[in-house]
């Protein structure tokens, strides 16, 4: 049977808000965190040398609340994951909610997440249906589009699944937990899963969710509590910018070998499916790859990636005939 959520069982919460940059989001951010039903919690907002009005804003806020602690940085790291590990340290509860520094939430979205881990010890990480915002906080549409097509009805209801199947029938094709502000996961479950990898600049949580759920189950609230604010300023934003289409290709192909490697130094065995996707997807992106390079003047490597795509995992001419056919005038 469920435990019941009563006051005695509550497991304590750690929020972590790292932040850089979003001095203009920060007061529907933290003010959504604190305004949530479920109170037990310490609020670490990390701010990563901000060059904005920031830190004035996140020092208003902890002057009003004693929950919360500030842990400003001298120097910018330039990535979000060395702060999501900081934080982590840094956090002193069993449960961790990252909430980043521009989305926003329902009062009821950590209350509804932590109920998952208390009624299932092996849940390792529990999140929510989330709704897109827009700069100005207003709604555009719900992220259930992200899964249309790979399941029509399951995520209409809540559900709890085991995290290798889950991984089978998703997240190996895709990153369908695409928000961390929508997520609550346990501390000890992400030290061992080797906590976020820091030098990916993006899709380290894709890959920490992957490494989480191989041990553990996985809960599933429908309910859209969450909101993931898409801007020009966001992480992804700048990386797609700075990189073009090729830098989403090359750090999905970074992401899928440096799983499968953690799996096999941890001793954990893939099913032959998810192994078999994965290793179509590293060749997709490698073929991609050659053909960027190839095109872009960097000739030798891009016929290496485009050979290399061409005969793993099996025989194929496509990237090849895709070469000459791209390079016609």
């Amino acid at each position: 049977m469920p435990q019941i959520l009563t006051p005695d069982k509550m497991p304590k919460v750690s929020v972590i808000i790292p932040n850089y940059n979003h001095g203009r989001y920060l007061p529907q951010r933290i003010g959504s965190v604190l305004r949530q039903s479920f109170t037990d919690f310490e609020c670490i907002i990390l701010d990563d040398a901000s060059t904005d009005n920031s830190r004035e804003v996140i020092e208003s806020y902890a002057a009003k609340d004693e929950r919360i602690s500030f842990y400003p940085s001298a120097n910018n790291t330039g990535s979000t994951f060395i702060q999501w590990n900081k934080g982590v340290h840094l956090a002193k509860n069993e449960l961790i909610w990252i909430a980043e520094s521009d989305d926003s939430c329902t009062p009821g979205l950590l209350r509804s997440l932590v109920n998952c881990h208390l009624q299932n010890n092996d849940i390792g990480l529990a999140y929510c249906q989330s709704m897109g915002i827009n700069e100005a906080g207003n709604v555009t549409g719900s992220w259930k589009e992200f899964t249309e097509g790979m399941d029509d009805d399951l995520f209409n209801e809540n559900f709890v699944m085991e995290g290798m199947e889950f991984i089978r029938r998703f997240l190996v094709h895709k990153n369908v937990i695409p928000n961390a502000s929508a997520v609550v996961f346990k501390k000890n479950v992400f030290m061992q899963a080797g906590a976020a990898v820091e030098s990916l600049p993006t899709n380290s949580d894709w890959l920490t969710w992957l490494k989480i759920l191989v041990n553990k189950k996985l809960a599933f609230v429908a309910g859209p509590h969450n909101m993931f604010r898409q801007h020009p300023e966001s992480v992804i934003a700048k990386h797609s910018s700075a990189h073009t289409t090729f830098y989403k290709e090359q750090y999905d192909h970074t992401m899928r070998l440096l799983f499968e490697a953690w799996c096999k130094q941890n001793k954990v065995r893939l099913k032959k499916e998810i192994l078999s996707v994965n290793h179509q997807y590293i060749s997709y992106d490698t073929g991609n790859r050659g053909l960027y390079s190839f095109h872009n003047g960097k000739w030798l490597q891009g016929l290496m990636d485009i050979a290399r795509a061409s005969v793993s995992p099996h025989f194929t001419l496509g990237y090849i005939r895709k070469m000459f056919r791209e390079a016609r005038p």
